[in-house]
């Protein structure tokens, strides 16, 4: 496979920007933390249903001891199910 000058500097960028969003969630774990409902507001309720109920994506951890604690997702993790990897860097391999 033969990469042109702009393929290679897309690519780059795609890497540039992934890497990125890994060395923040790494950096403030928090910051990747998104509740059930907002999960269900960004993503669309059914479809995080459906990916449970498949069982690709894991059960929510509380974030707290109590039983109304909030149910929290990783952000990072949503995205990557839904959107996928960048279709150029999935073209590397």
């Amino acid at each position: 496979m033969e990469l042109d000058v702009w393929q290679l500097q897309k690519i780059i960028r795609e890497t540039a920007k992934e890497t990125v969003k890994e060395m923040l969630a790494m950096q403030n774990p928090s910051k990747d933390e998104i509740t059930e409902r907002q999960a269900f507001r960004e993503f669309g309720e059914g479809w995080v249903k459906h990916q449970r109920a498949i069982g690709v994506l894991e059960a929510p951890k509380r974030k707290g001891v109590y039983p109304r604690s909030p149910k929290i997702y990783s952000r990072k993790r949503l995205s990557e199910l839904k959107f996928g990897v960048s279709p150029l860097i999935k073209n590397i391999f």
